[in-house]
């Protein structure tokens, strides 16, 4: 009887196993995202790229842990109960049940693994794509077939992740802060450019002739460290100034006042207006680039998107020593309010609590004009 329950013991051994890297794994990524969107949110990146911390969590590799830790969770319950019935004839039979019954009741190694998950999520993070790889090989059409199923459905499950989001396994609930910096890097995938862009009406750019000391006096004046620099007009943008190449010319005795900007810019980064926040901050990192030029269907500049557009979307706005303190959304009356124009339309309803649909336009300003059909 004892060598019959050899392989169910090991079967159940083997299952444990992987239910409990899987949810390790699973751990250690949702981990590392709470931790890295609280740093950006504190201005705590320490020596690396901002991006960097949100860019090389392999967020991905959770919906296929989490569907391995499943099948692994129902195939060890399987096996336990095969060693269950296996053993039940000798003096360990009822002990075995026992044990099973409070291992998984308690969710004893499920626990065990979440914690070792957060404790270690680093080391974790970095081989846990290869270790899912080889998990889900023999799920591979499962996993297809889900992905399928997710992208399908992606729209409608946010009130979903809102849900799971707020639902606390370990005991430590999360505030409304992280859960909106973690739907922040969850949803990179589903915005785009053009809705997170500065318009090209509010984009502060210096003509290609324009010295370096009145360069320096505008980027002071518009408290910004990169200015796009243009030759004619902003469709033709000739590439990015920075502060620091404008200080580092002026300081090795070159005359500010005959150096221009056109010699000091750097090439630009010109990206679609469709161009998804994930692809962006991939692109953007890759580059080593902190500021991108977007361009519409007609190769005109419709606006830019730097670092700082993409943490606001992570960890909400952030405000700094030129940021004006002007509420964009003002209450002047009994259910009246003064809205700024470019203020998206996504950001009122979920300000106000109301449910405007949006077909066509992303900002108030284009509501209004959509409606009225002309210029107030």
């Amino acid at each position: 009887m004892e060598s019959d329950s050899t392989l169910p013991a090991l079967t159940l051994a083997v299952f444990i196993l992987i239910l409990a890297i899987a949810e390790a794994g699973s751990a250690a990524i949702a981990f590392r995202i709470q931790s890295a969107a609280y740093n950006l949110a504190n201005g705590d990146s320490g020596k690396h790229d901002p991006l960097e911390l949100i860019a090389d969590i392999p967020g991905g590799q959770i919906a296929p842990l989490k569907l391995i830790g499943m099948i692994a969770f129902g195939a060890a319950l399987i096996s336990a109960a095969s060693l269950s019935i296996t053993a039940w004839d000798t003096r360990w039979g009822i002990l075995v049940l026992v044990a099973t019954v409070t291992l998984f009741g308690l969710g004893g190694v499920i626990l065990i693994a979440r914690f070792v998950g957060a404790r270690y999520s680093n080391p974790l993070c970095s081989v846990m794509p290869r270790v899912a790889w080889v998990l889900s090989y023999p799920l591979r059409p499962a996993l297809l077939v889900h992905d399928a199923l997710l992208n399908r459905t992606a729209p409608e499950s946010e009130s979903s992740l809102d849900i799971a989001l707020s639902v606390d396994t370990d005991s430590n609930p999360l505030d409304e802060h992280e859960v909106r910096m973690i739907r922040g890097v969850v949803q990179l995938d589903q915005t785009v450019a053009r809705e997170i862009m500065t318009p090209r009406v509010d984009i502060a750019a210096a003509e290609a002739g324009t010295t370096l000391e009145s360069l320096a006096e505008a980027m002071n004046k518009a408290g910004h460290s990169r200015m796009p620099v243009f030759e004619g007009d902003l469709d033709h943008i000739e590439g990015v100034a920075h502060a620091k190449d404008v200080l580092r010319q002026i300081a090795s005795g070159r005359d500010p006042s005959v150096v221009t900007a056109k010699e000091v810019v750097r090439p630009p980064l010109f990206v679609p207006e469709s161009k998804s926040l994930e692809e962006l901050l991939g692109e953007l990192q890759e580059r080593r680039v902190h500021l991108a030029v977007v361009v519409d269907e007609y190769g005109g500049v419709s606006g830019i998107v730097t670092i700082e557009d993409l943490l606001e979307e992570i960890v909400g706005e952030i405000q700094d020593e030129f940021d004006a303190e002007e509420p964009v959304i003002r209450n002047i009356g009994s259910s009246e309010f003064l809205v700024d124009a470019r203020l998206p339309i996504d950001e009122l309803n979920e300000s106000l609590g109301i449910n405007i649909t949006a077909d066509g336009f992303d900002t108030i300003g284009g509501l209004v004009f959509d409606q009225l059909g002309k210029v107030p």
